[in-house]
Order: C-alpha cells, then structure tokens, then sequence
C-alpha cells in the first residue's frame, strides 16, 4: 500500500504542472494576440477602420462568428445597430432596441456598466432570439474613460448621495439623488442619464456563436472584455486626436483669419492716423495764426494741448473793428474728433456774428440759437466771450457756463474773477446770460485764460490741481512776459500732476495790456 501511494504522488504533481503550463501557454498566446491587435488598431486611420478590426477580431480571437455594435441615439432613446459581421443587412438594420427597461439585457449592460451573458434567452421577449434565432450570447459596453465624476461636472456637495465618490455611479437607478424629482419613472431616469455629461457608455456590443456552438466560457468573457477594453481606449485616444486635429485646425483658421483681421486693422489704423493728422493739422490752422500782429495793443502767450490728436478746445484774439477786439476761450464737452468739429462750427459761427453785434451777450446768445435749431447735438460748449475796446480801455465780457477768467493787477497782484451768469452753448434756448464791464490801465492788468483741462487735472493721489493753486502760480510770476509765464504756469501744473496721463483738452491764454 505504502508503494503504490509513494508512486501516485509524482503522478498528482505532473499532472497540476501540464494544467499550468497550459494555462500559461494560453495566457501568452492571449496577451500575445492583444498585442498584434493594439497594433493593428493603432494603424487604423479612420474609425470605421477601428470598428471593422475589432468586429473582425471577435471572429478570428474569440471565435464569435457573428458580433453587433450598437450606438445610442439619445433623441430617440434607443440603440441603433452601426456595424455588424456575420449579419445580414436587412436583419440587421431591424434591431432598434428601445433603452427603456423594456430594452433587455443589452439596455441592462449599458446602465450597470458591465457584461451581461444571456443564457436560453426567451422568443417571446428577446428580440435576438426571435429576430436571430440566438440560443446564448453576451452583451459588453463600450466605455470611454471617465476624467472626472459626476459630482464635480454637475458641482454637487450632497456627500449622502450614493453616488458620491463612485467611480460606477449607478445614477438612473439611485434614489433621492441630487435634482430627482418624485414620482419619476426609471425610463424618465434613463432619459436623464443618457444626456448626462458623466455617462460613460459610448455603446454595446452584441455577439454570439451561431455555427460552431461552442459554449461560451469564462475565459472567452475575459478575453472579449480585455479587447472591448482595448478598443475603448482606442477609440477616446482616436477621438482625443480628432478633437485636436479639429482644434488645431481651427486655431490655423482663426489664425489665418486674426493674421487678414490684422492685417486690415493696421491699414485702417493708418488711414485713422492719417485722417487725425489731417485733422489736427486743420484744427492748428482753426487756432489764431495771426495773434502776434496785435503786438501794439497786447503782450500774449498761449499754448493748446490737445488730450488726444485733435481736441475740442479753442481760443483766439481777433479784430471787430479799429478800436474793438475780441477775446475767448470755449471748450467743448468731451474731446476728439467729434469735439473738433463742434468747435468748429462754433469758430465761423462766432467769426459771423461778432462782426454784426459788439455785444458779448447778444453774440453768444444769437450763436446759441443755431445750435439749439441747426446743430442738435449732445454736445454742449462752455465760453468766455469779451470785447475790449482799446480807446474807451473798457471790458464787456460775459460767460456761458465757463471756468472763472483770472485779472490781475499787476503792480499790487491783487485779483478778481471775471464769470457771469450764463448756461452752456447748445442746451436751453434761454441760456439766462448777463454781461459785465471792467476797466484797464495799460501796463497794470494782466489777463490768464484757461479750460478746466487744467484745473481739474488731477495727480497720482487723485487730488485736484484746482483754481488756487493757478492764483497762487499766476501770481509769482507776473515778472515774467506772458510767453514765459505760460511756460512756467504748466511746468508747475505738470510737476503737481506727476506721472498721471492727461485726460483732458488744455488751454491757457495769458494777456497783459499794453
């Protein structure tokens, strides 16, 4: 007895030994076949190319003879059948599977995300067996990898839900979950589902053994989940590819297509340059080019500065008649082009109607009456307007809403501020105006002319230049000739405003009486 249970033992163990030689000699013939395929659909160009080798490897690797990949159609809430081999057309294009819970075992595998083998399906209820005479087959999904989970793409805080944190989040079939409404149906909930940017079932296959039927066994399951598994991967990296073939397109497109934008915009950048240059230059022609020829009767320094290429500022000193010159200084609200053409308009009209009327109230007045009923427009000008009248060496000036004019005795430095009442050019057809009258020595008075350009300028701190502080310059510098107290008027304003950019129109006039 003792013999014949020593000689058994070797045999025992030779046998397990052929069983894992052959287990492993399967294994490497498996992972040997995947290979080759990872190879093949890695060749593929197109993705009919990748559906035709998978089909195609059901066939030759697992010995599937007849194999089904379904898509889903989320409008129609169904599978549709989009590639087959060993399938008919016709029988083929009559598989319309509804994915309601009437849909079988293929909706099944969708929704739970996993394989499901139909053993002796039954005639009455499943459309393979009765469409196709199928006695076994199984169902497997294809999955695209998740990259994030629901929680995150729907941005749900609700931890109690059960499909917080699972990476098969089961969402049509959970209950209470977040946005679930009651009394809602399954097939509602799988309506859901399906459009829902965390479902990661692009599709199911169907396969089975019609003419060798050979059982399906455990091992042939794995082998046909790891190549459906393969042909997922392929299939996100193929599409990943696409998507960035698609985008790199498009961003070769729009590239093209800034580069044309640019392109354009720098040709109607420069015809904007240039059409401002033209501006400006008529602008600088609008201003007093003759001012020095006053000389006998003035001494004057002016300067514009204009915020962008052309502003909406303007000042001028002209004749009306032998004895009677006119003085002003407007601005116009705003500043640019549109402000430029405004004042424009306001310089000719001014040029026609002084030399009718020695008024500054009624010159103003009447020139507000075209703008009312000819102009209409949003903007609005402010005016100092005075007539001087060099023999009598009086002054009548009125103000349409303008900053107060600085007059300076220049022997003592004392002060007054010329405004009167008045509104804005361009607004009320009444612009309520008076006019005022003030006296001049020769030699002694000194008039400083500006736009709120200059007082309202601001620093780095946003603190205002202000009225004072102009007094306060204008008034230490009266040894100097207007020219030079210009000069030194805006280099003090500069100094105070800084680094910060210039917003608006200046203007500043500065006038001694000879």
């Amino acid at each position: 007895m003792d013999e014949k249970t020593n000689d058994s033992v070797p045999q025992l163990h030779d046998q397990d030994l052929i069983s894992q030689n052959e287990m492993l000699k399967s294994q490497l013939i498996n992972s040997a076949l995947l290979n080759e395929l990872v190879k093949v659909l890695h060749s593929c160009t197109d993705i009919d190319g990748i559906v035709k080798t998978v089909l195609l490897s059901f066939q030759d690797l697992v010995d599937f003879d007849r194999a089904i990949r379904f898509t889903i159609n989320t409008d129609e809430f169904r599978l549709e059948p989009t590639n087959w081999v060993g399938v008919d057309d016709e029988t083929a294009k009559k598989l319309l599977i509804p994915l309601g819970f009437d849909g079988g075992d293929i909706t099944d595998a969708i929704f739970l995300n996993k394989h499901i083998f139909v053993d002796e399906p039954d005639p009455t209820c499943d459309i393979f067996s009765r469409e196709m005479q199928s006695r076994s087959y199984i169902v497997a999904p294809l999955l695209r990898k998740p990259t994030r989970k629901c929680y995150e793409i729907n941005d749900c805080n609700n931890k109690s839900c059960r499909c917080y944190g699972s990476v098969n989040p089961y969402c049509w079939s959970a209950s209470h979950i977040c946005g679930d409404k009651p009394n809602v149906s399954e097939d509602d909930k799988r309506r859901d589902c399906v459009t829902c940017p965390a479902f990661s079932a692009k599709g199911v296959f169907w396969l089975d053994r019609k003419n060798n039927g050979t059982p399906i066994t455990s091992d042939d399951i794995t082998f046909l989940t790891n190549i459906i598994t393969i042909a997922g991967l392929v299939f996100d990296n193929f599409n990943m590819m696409n998507a960035l073939d698609e985008a790199n397109h498009g961003l070769k497109n729009a590239n093209e297509k800034l580069l044309k934008a640019n392109y354009e915009l720098e040709i109607a950048q420069s015809n904007i340059r240039i059409d401002l240059e033209h501006a400006r230059s008529i602008q600088q022609k609008l201003l007093p080019q003759d001012i020095m020829t006053f000389a006998k009767h003035y001494d004057i320094g002016a300067r514009y500065l204009a915020a962008n290429s052309v502003g909406g500022d303007y000042y001028d000193l002209f004749n009306i008649s032998d004895d009677t010159y006119g003085i002003i200084v407007a601005d116009v609200s705003g500043h640019g082009v549109a402000s430029a053409l405004i004042m424009s308009m306001f310089k000719v009209l001014l040029k026609i109607y002084s030399r009718k009327e020695t008024s500054p109230q009624k010159t103003l007045e009447q020139i507000n009456e075209i703008f009312i009923s000819e102009v209409a427009t949003e903007h609005f000008v402010t005016v100092f307007y005075a007539v001087i009248n060099i023999k009598t060496q009086k002054i009548r000036y009125s103000s349409a809403g303008h900053c107060p004019i600085l007059y300076i005795h220049k022997p003592t430095g004392d002060f007054v501020m010329l405004k009167t009442d008045g509104l804005f050019v361009g607004v009320f057809p009444d612009m309520l105006m008076n006019e005022k009258e003030a006296d001049y020595t020769c030699g002694e008075y000194r008039m400083v002319l500006y736009t709120d350009g200059l007082t309202e300028a601001v620093n780095t701190k946003s603190e205002m230049y202000g009225t004072e502080r102009l007094q306060n310059i204008a008034t230490q510098t009266l040894t100097l000739n207007p020219s030079d107290a210009v000069q030194a008027i805006l280099e003090h304003q500069k100094k105070f405003c800084g680094t910060q950019q210039q917003e608006d129109d200046m203007t500043l006039l500065v006038i001694d009486f000879k």
